[in-house]
């Protein structure tokens, strides 16, 4: 009877074991969704270029390339200003849907932006001059826009 208990055990411990490496192999396997949120930050839109406006009627033109990115007021205070050749960071977060930065050192702002090509809409946070400079007043932006251009890459 002894000897029957200690082969159930056994097998018992066996199909554990062999139970607990399946399953410990199962979770290292990387699935779609665990590459929107672990990947490395690369450049995923290089080719995309967009217009956006927000709902105060200020409108901005985005175009990504090389790791780069470059932007252009094309309504309200800042028409015609802009920026080129700043090194961006991506990363995919869902079908469709990216979050980039970019720092602007010379200028010292800091853009965060969530690009949902789905839904056509953006989603960014500036923090614009974070120097702290009496003469230079700290402004940051919240705001989410309407795409109402976006040219894919070919």
């Amino acid at each position: 009877m002894n000897l029957k208990i200690t082969k159930m055990k056994i097998g018992t411990l066996i199909i554990l074991a062999l139970f607990t490496i399946g399953n410990s192999f199962a979770q290292n396997k990387t699935t779609q969704e665990n590459l929107y949120q672990f990947g490395e930050p690369e450049h995923l839109v290089d080719g995309y270029s967009l217009n956006f406006q927000y709902q105060n009627g200020t409108a901005i033109h985005f175009e990504f390339y090389n790791g780069m990115a470059k932007y252009e007021w094309l309504a309200g205070p800042g028409k015609g200003n802009g920026n080129q050749d700043i090194q961006y960071r991506s990363r995919k977060i869902g079908n469709g849907l990216y979050l980039i930065n970019w720092h602007e050192t010379g200028i010292k702002d800091y853009l965060t932006i969530v690009l949902d090509f789905e839904k056509m809409i953006v989603h960014s946070s500036i923090i614009i001059g974070y120097e702290n400079k009496p003469e230079r007043t700290l402004k940051t932006v919240f705001r989410s826009g309407i795409i109402d251009h976006l040219k894919t890459p070919e």
